[in-house]
């Protein structure tokens, strides 16, 4: 299919990426989900791993799109070689097998972050999707009637509960995702778990982001996915992250770390004082005490949770 006024963008605002290997069934979805956009002034950038399902065929048949299919050494060499073709003043990321709920989502990011230079990013929620394409429950859906704390407050709430923003929606300012998204030098679990790498700088180099109450896309969970494929790798990775945010915190709250916070071109905003800290820490146990995981999480994802760790347990047997 042609969409010929993408094909026209030569100056685009908004860079979308996508990473993929061997997803052919939903790769349509995903492209016509994104073409779909109301906002217009965009850039598609596939970086293709070297499929061999047919993915190269489907990527031919969409003029617009900026692609290349070609070996790679990992996800994060993908998303390296997607972030080097970059040519718009925002990101967003987007897997193949998932795609957009809201048609309007490009253009309320992009709005958002015109309108204040001291954002970084904006994120929403997103919704399971069944490999058979039938919407299921919103990840962290209580956020909806009870959102998280605003701007240096979000610091503390993820102090608690080390919550990664949501890869399939969030819309960064690229100039903050390439010079904070890991690379072969960073730390090996961040190399691994490349999202909760960007995170974990994101927050502690003191960047301020903004939460919209809205469910924006779909996360197709099927049988070939990359969190439960790569489990035994990633998990390990993840508790490595925890324990990075649990450091950067004493650090802060013991007054070892100076915690400085950013606007979106990076210039230093304020250094957080005393009274911050004593906010800060109200922040945190407040968090810890109301929105543990228990209350925080829907039934729905209470039950996903527990047989996704059921399943990788199994595998682990055999």
């Amino acid at each position: 299919m042609r969409y010929d006024d993408l094909c026209d963008v030569n100056d685009p605002i908004l860079s979308v990426i996508t990473p993929s290997l061997n997803h052919a069934p939903f790769l349509r979805e995903t492209i016509e989900t994104i073409a779909a956009q109301t906002f217009r002034r965009f850039e598609h950038i596939v970086a293709d791993g070297g499929s061999t399902d047919g993915t190269v065929e489907i990527l031919k048949e969409y003029p617009h799109l900026r692609w290349i299919s070609e070996k790679d050494r990992s996800v994060l060499d993908a998303y390296q070689k997607a972030l080097s073709r970059v040519r718009g003043k925002y990101v967003i990321q987007c897997c193949v097998s998932d795609g957009f709920l809201s048609r309007a989502w490009f253009q309320r990011s992009v709005d958002l972050l015109d309108a204040d230079p001291s954002l970084s990013l904006v994120w929403a929620l997103p919704q399971y999707m069944t490999e058979q394409g039938e919407l299921q429950g919103v990840s962290y859906s209580d956020y909806l009637v009870d959102a998280p704390p605003k701007r240096e407050d979000f610091l503390p709430f993820w102090w608690a509960n080390k919550l990664p923003f949501p890869e399939g929606n969030y819309c960064v300012r690229s100039n903050i995702l390439r010079k904070h998204f890991p690379t072969e030098a960073s730390r090996a679990h961040f190399q691994v778990h490349c999202h909760l790498g960007f995170m974990y700088h994101f927050m502690v180099q003191g960047y301020l982001s903004r939460f919209i109450p809205e469910v924006v896309n779909f996360g197709r969970t099927h049988s070939d996915q990359r969190g439960t494929r790569l489990w035994n790798i990633e998990r390990p990775a993840q508790f490595e992250y925890f324990k990075e945010v649990d450091r950067h915190r004493r650090g802060v709250l013991g007054g070892d770390i100076a915690q400085v916070f950013r606007d979106g071109a990076s210039n230093p905003i304020k250094t957080a004082g005393a009274l911050d800290l004593k906010r800060m820490r109200r922040v945190y146990w407040q968090t810890r005490v109301f929105r543990s995981p228990l209350f925080r999480n829907s039934p729905f994802e209470i039950k996903r949770r527990v047989l996704r760790r059921l399943g990788a347990l199994w595998r682990q047997r055999d």
